[in-house]
């Protein structure tokens, strides 16, 4: 089940049918200029999640934005989570144009990059510190060097080595210098990495410690298909080649309300990313954000049938 009232959601998120109707979608028409989208182009699908992921980037860059550091430590996180949540917010953007433009299952391959991005912040925000965010750090630049080490190994007398070799050295120059900003990051910065809350290697692990592990299942899990072009779609695809045209629209149609419903679902994320970064910097008042994230958890609800997503008591089976 994904509970949509989930109790390590920054806010809690209340029913209220008659405040989603009196929210008005501001940002439409922006995102269709953005991406040069033609004016007759239908973008009802698309037009909740838009709002909720615009209005979420505008807050979080005012508030963190606005926010005045204390020291150099506190300057590197926000604007650290700055970023963080910039990139995250261009892939959102990319997914519900991929929507918009018929190609689901590449939204569907982008809206798993948006929860993974959006749990690293939500993990970085409510569980770690400045010194968290070097781990996150040097987990890249680790992990980047064993696999130069790794592809320069695996080259050794082959014929075109020392083409590749060279490569592989300008490549290990750069982390290199990536590793030196790190480390002078840490002493300008004063951090305490000894005593700071660690960074997870795996995934899970932060779903697991945010208390979100069904999260992991039901979202960022079930999107793998489109990512990995695992084997469910191409059976389906198989098993549907001597079924009526009918059944083919059924499956089409119902394969297409799916992948809205997890664009929407992964905007709920994004907007939890959001709202963790700018609580753990003060902002009580939230309001905006709860009602965004009321609006995707009505339209996730609105589309659940056509998605194949049966509904009871408020929550989401799949």
């Amino acid at each position: 089940m994904i509970d949509l009232h989930h109790e390590h959601s920054p806010f809690l998120i209340f029913f209220d049918v008659a405040i989603i109707f009196n929210i008005k979608m501001k940002y439409i028409s922006k995102f269709r200029k953005d991406f040069k989208i033609d004016s007759k182009a239908d973008l009802s699908n698309v037009a909740v999640a838009v709002d909720a992921i615009y209005c979420a980037i505008e807050i979080a860059t005012s508030h963190l934005g606005d926010f005045d550091p204390s020291n150099n430590s506190t300057g590197f996180r926000i604007h650290t989570f700055i970023n963080l949540l910039g990139r995250i917010f261009e892939h959102a953007q990319a997914m519900l144009v991929a929507i918009s433009t018929g190609s689901p299952a590449s939204a569907e391959a982008l809206a798993r990059i948006v929860v993974e991005g959006s749990i690293n912040v939500i993990y970085l925000a409510d569980h770690g510190d400045s010194g968290t965010l070097i781990q996150f750090f040097r987990s890249w630049t680790n992990e980047h060097e064993k696999k130069l080490a790794d592809w320069m190994h695996k080259i050794q007398g082959k014929e075109y080595a020392e083409r590749v070799s060279f490569m592989i050295e300008e490549r290990r120059d750069l982390v290199a210098g990536l590793k030196e900003i790190i480390m002078n990051i840490e002493t300008q910065c004063d951090i305490d990495l000894p005593n700071s809350p660690e960074w997870p290697k795996s995934l899970f692990k932060r779903f697991e410690l945010l208390g979100r592990e069904t999260d992991y299942y039901e979202s960022y899990h079930r999107l793998s298909g489109a990512s990995h072009i695992t084997a469910e779609d191409t059976l389906t695809w198989l098993i549907s080649l001597d079924m009526p045209d009918e059944f083919k629209y059924r499956i089409g149609k119902e394969a297409l309300a799916y992948s809205v419903m997890m664009t929407r679902i992964s905007c709920m994320f994004f907007v939890d990313a959001v709202a963790a970064s700018v609580v753990s910097y003060g902002r009580s008042v939230n309001n905006d954000l709860k009602d965004q994230k009321l609006k995707l958890v009505k339209a996730v609800q609105e589309i659940a049938r056509d998605a194949g997503v049966p509904l009871s008591n408020g929550n989401i089976s799949t």
